[in-house]
C-alpha cells in the first residue's frame, strides 16, 4: 500500500513516521520550503498523546525528542486577570510523564529519518479518487499517485473543502499575535508572574494572553536559553500586518492601553527580534467535524477538526489521529480489514474525539469576546478583582483544613 499525506505538519509527519515503521509506502507533500516556517508556539503533550508518539516514532527519535523537550508530571494553567491576579490554577485529569516542546522542535524531530519521502515545497491543488487508487494533483501540474489520501495540510486546506464540500473552519472572530521572549531580556516583574506555572489571562478590552516559561533540554548538544512563549488575542476581522518587531510593538501597546500588569506588557515589549507573527483564530463547528464518508481519501488534524490555540489540544489531537490512521492502514495493508470501513470507522472516532476538544478550545474566547464591548468591558473590569479575592480566599480556605 502506498499512502499519500498532503501535509508536513505535526499529525502528517506522525502518521508517516508510523506507516514507514510498520512497512508501508509513504510519500508527504509539503508546501513549507523549509520546516521552521511554521509558528514556534509551545506545545503540551499529555500522557495519552505522548504515548502515541513513541508507538509511532522508532525509540531512538523517541528518546531524541525527550532530550530536547522539558518533561513533566501533569499540566497546570494558572488562569489569571489583566493585573496578574491568580483566579484559579486549573489541571489536566490525566496524571503520569507528559512533556512541553515548542512547535519547531517538535516537527524537525517528526521528520528525521523521513529521507526522500518527504518533499518539501510541493502546494497540493487537488484529489481525484478512483476504485484501484487516488492521486493529487500538485500546483506544478505533477500527479503523486498512491492508494491512499490523507489530507494533514491544517486549517483552511483546499483538499480537505474538495473532500467535505464546503470549508471545515471558519474565523472565530479574533486574532493572534505570538512570539518569544528570552528570559534574561525581562525584567524581574515579568519573571515571577510567569515562571512557576504557564499562565491564561482575562481583561478588558477583547483581549487576552496565553504566556508560559520554556527552558528545552540540551539534546543534541545545542542549548536553547530558556524564554517565554506568549501569545496574544483580540478581537479583531483580520490579523495585523507588519514586521515582527511593529507587531510586538503593537501588541505591547494594546495591553498597555487597557492596563494590563506591567509585567505581562513586558512579554511582547522586550520579544526577540524576528520571532513575533500573526495568524488569524479558526476552528470548525464541532456538531459538523469530518462530514465525509471515505472510501481512498480521508483528512485528520486541523484539516478535519481546527481548534483555537487557546485550548492546547491542536497538536495532541493530530497525534492521537496519526496513531489511529496508522493502525487501521496497516491492519488494511495486512489485510485484516477493508480499507473503506476501516477509514470510515477511524473517521467516525475522531468526529467523537476532537468534537470535545473544540469545544474546550473554543470557551475561552467567549471571555474575551464579551469583554470586548463597552458593558463587558466595565463587568470584567469590576468582576475580576472580586473573582481574584474569591479564588485567594477559597485557597486560603482549602489549606487551613488540610
Amino acid at each position: 500500500m502506498r499512502v499519500v499525506v498532503c501535509g508536513g505538519g505535526i499529525g502528517g509527519l506522525a502518521l508517516a513516521q508510523g506507516l514507514v515503521r510498520r512497512g508501508l509506502e509513504v510519500v508527504v507533500l509539503e508546501r513549507d520550503e523549509d520546516l521552521a516556517q511554521t509558528g514556534g508556539y509551545k506545545l503540551h503533550l499529555a500522557p495519552a498523546p505522548l504515548r502515541a508518539l513513541a508507538d509511532l516514532l522508532p525509540a531512538d527519535q523517541m528518546g531524541e525528542l525527550l532530550d530536547r523537550a522539558v518533561r513533566t508530571t501533569g499540566f497546570t494553567l494558572a488562569v489569571r486577570d489583566h493585573r496578574a491576579r491568580l483566579l484559579v490554577r486549573a489541571r489536566e485529569d490525566e496524571q503520569g510523564q507528559s512533556v512541553d516542546v515548542d512547535r519547531i522542535t517538535l516537527r524537525r524531530a517528526l521528520a528525521a529519518g523521513l529521507g526522500d519521502r518527504l518533499r518539501l515545497g510541493q502546494q497540493c491543488a487537488r484529489y481525484t479518487e478512483s476504485g484501484n487508487g487516488a492521486h493529487v494533483e500538485l500546483a506544478s501540474g505533477e500527479r503523486v499517485v498512491g492508494d491512499v489520501v490523507v489530507i494533514a495540510e491544517g486549517a483552511g486546506s483546499r483538499l480537505a473543502r474538495q473532500l467535505a464540500g464546503a470549508r471545515t473552519c471558519s474565523s472565530t472572530g479574533l486574532v493572534g499575535v505570538a512570539g518569544r521572549t528570552l528570559v534574561s531580556d525581562l525584567p524581574q516583574r515579568a519573571q515571577q508572574i510567569v515562571r512557576e506555572d504557564p499562565l491564561l489571562a482575562f481583561g478588558p478590552g477583547g483581549v487576552g494572553l496565553f504566556a508560559s516559561w520554556h527552558a528545552p533540554g540540551a539534546g543534541s548538544g545545542a542549548l536553547t536559553p530558556p524564554m517565554v512563549i506568549w501569545g496574544m488575542l483580540t478581537v479583531a476581522s483580520r490579523p495585523p500586518a507588519g514586521a515582527s518587531e511593529d507587531l510586538a510593538r503593537a501588541a505591547a501597546g494594546l495591553l498597555a492601553r487597557a492596563r494590563w500588569a506591567p509585567g505581562l506588557v513586558d512579554l511582547p515589549r522586550h520579544a526577540a527580534p524576528g520571532t513575533v507573527a500573526s495568524f488569524p483564530l479558526l476552528a470548525a463547528d464541532p456538531g459538523r467535524i469530518a462530514p465525509w464518508v471515505p472510501r481512498r481519501v480521508t483528512a485528520m488534524g486541523d484539516a478535519a477538526h481546527a481548534m483555537p490555540p487557546t485550548g492546547g489540544q491542536g497538536a495532541a489531537t493530530a497525534i492521537l489521529d496519526a496513531h489511529q490512521h496508522t493502525t487501521v492502514l496497516a491492519e488494511t495493508a495486512e489485510g485484516q480489514r477493508e480499507l473503506g470501513p476501516a477509514l470510515q470507522a477511524a473517521a467516525h472516532e475522531m468526529r467523537t474525539r476532537s468534537a470535545t476538544a473544540v469545544r474546550e478550545s473554543l470557551a475561552p474566547l467567549r471571555w474575551i469576546k464579551a469583554s470586548a464591548h463597552p458593558a463587558g468591558t466595565a463587568a470584567t473590569t469590576l468582576a475580576m478583582p472580586a473573582a481574584a479575592g474569591i479564588a485567594a480566599l477559597t485557597r486560603s480556605l482549602r489549606g487551613a483544613v488540610r
